[in-house]
């Protein structure tokens, strides 16, 4: 279990290897509660814009955060002893002699584990950071009331591109062309939002906008697993994710709208309604001019070889489509509320993977500095993997956030269960 460990700290820390500190994680109470039409929660307003006059207090024209918020999620795939066969593998690979095994018994064992590698393998990690202060709202009476956000979002995911395993009688050694395939997207956000009330006094419609200023830098790289010199697979991801980083800035416009009721609250948004596209560095272009028989070349000629068995791209461009998205809240009491969301569309992420999220929580807010607030939810991805997960959190002393994640889905790392989805989220928000 080391190795997987080793490997998802390896992503973890390639999201903080940043010029100042994606994903789509929701920070704060949110992390449980979902991106609902829940007032109470401070980050609401960061996926709905209408919900901006929402969170702000009739008797008050400010909320914000008070410190740094931070979320962490890590995802595997449905592949026991992942990251353990894989570094056996390079070993292997790097000196057929540390093994007492034969190559035929060698050759049928990861021939078997290498295709469901490549069907199923993989370790993804997604990070979300919030600056103090913001998000920050705000009102005017006479105009409406407006947030200011600036957001950093990380995903960063390894993939194994598998290649059958064969056995050199001359040499003595080990070749495949099974390569680490490493996708890493980070977002910067600066967003303006406004919002205001458009019908009626009590029950209102409130519809808001957004414009964002988006900032991604992508990467992807291949690296063959006999080009890793003895080097685990946490070390590889920590020196080469950063190689081919493209930074594509861009704007992205978000609307929404939200109906206010006294018992309850149902929202409707569009994400990224203009579509904004983000570009790939080439991959496996003009090998003939790195220098023969280098690391760098093998990696250009291996990724050349998986584009032309179509299993990826050389050059390759991220859309961030359009995304409509209800959600609502229901006040069971004037501070017990059961909260729901649902992406109405499916949608590939910036390192490729494809969600889908239904989110269902209820949550009791206390307004008591001793007493805490708590939280229940229920996540699932309706596309790409299907993966579900509880999630539960506390607001402590007034505004201090902690929400954990466990999936419900796991696999089995040395004779140890572990969950396939894991994550949590700390923050420090103003309460009303």
């Amino acid at each position: 279990m080391k190795s997987l460990y080793q490997v998802s700290a390896a992503l973890i820390l390639c999201t903080f290897s940043l010029p100042s500190t994606g994903s789509g994680l929701n920070s704060g109470s949110s992390f449980t509660t979902g991106p609902s039409a829940n007032k109470f929660s401070l980050y609401s307003a960061t996926r709905n814009p209408a919900m901006i006059s929402a969170v702000l207090d009739e008797d008050k024209r400010l909320r914000m955060n008070y410190a740094p918020g931070f979320a962490l999620s890590v995802e595997l795939g449905e592949v026991d002893n992942f990251a353990d066969d894989l570094d056996e593998l390079i070993d292997i690979i790097d000196d057929s002699s540390s093994t007492d095994e034969s190559p035929s018994e060698l050759l049928d064992r990861f021939n078997r584990v290498l295709l469901e590698m490549g069907e199923s393998g993989y370790v993804r990690t997604s990070v979300a950071a919030r600056l103090p202060v913001l998000p920050l709202y705000f009102r005017k009476n006479d105009i409406g009331d407006f947030s200011i956000d600036l957001s950093i979002n990380a995903d960063v995911a390894l993939r194994v591109l598998d290649d059958e395993l064969t056995f050199d009688d001359q040499s003595t050694s080990f070749v495949t062309n099974t390569s680490i395939y490493l996708k890493s997207g980070i977002e910067k956000k600066l967003s303006v939002g406004y919002s205001r009330p458009v019908w009626g006094e009590y029950d209102q419609l409130v519809a808001g906008v957004r414009v964002n200023a988006i900032n991604l830098e992508l990467s992807k790289q291949v690296t063959m697993l006999q080009d890793l010199d003895g080097r685990e697979v946490g070390d590889v991801i920590e020196d080469e994710y950063d190689r081919n980083l493209v930074s594509t800035t861009a704007l992205g416009m978000d609307f929404g709208l939200v109906w206010l009721e006294e018992n309850y609250a149902v929202g409707l948004s569009l994400e990224n309604a203009n579509s904004p596209t983000f570009d790939y560095g080439p991959v496996g272009i003009n090998c003939e001019s790195r220098p023969e028989d280098s690391a760098e070349r093998n990696s250009c000629e291996v990724t050349r070889f998986f584009v032309a068995q179509g299993r990826l791209r050389d050059r390759e461009t991220h859309t961030k489509n359009a995304l409509l998205r209800a959600d609502g809240t229901y006040f069971l009491t004037e501070r017990w509320t059961i909260d729901g969301s649902l992406d109405l569309a499916a949608y590939d992420d910036a390192v490729g993977f494809e969600n889908q999220w239904l989110h269902l929580a209820t949550a009791y807010e206390s307004r008591r500095f001793w007493t805490p607030s708590w939280r229940l939810g229920y996540r699932e991805n309706l596309a790409g993997e299907q993966l579900a997960s509880m999630s539960a959190g506390l607001t402590l002393f007034g505004g201090l956030t902690l929400d954990i994640e466990y999936g419900l889905a796991s696999i089995t790392v040395e004779d140890t269960s572990v969950p396939r989805r894991v994550g949590f989220a700390i923050g420090f928000e103003e309460t009303f």
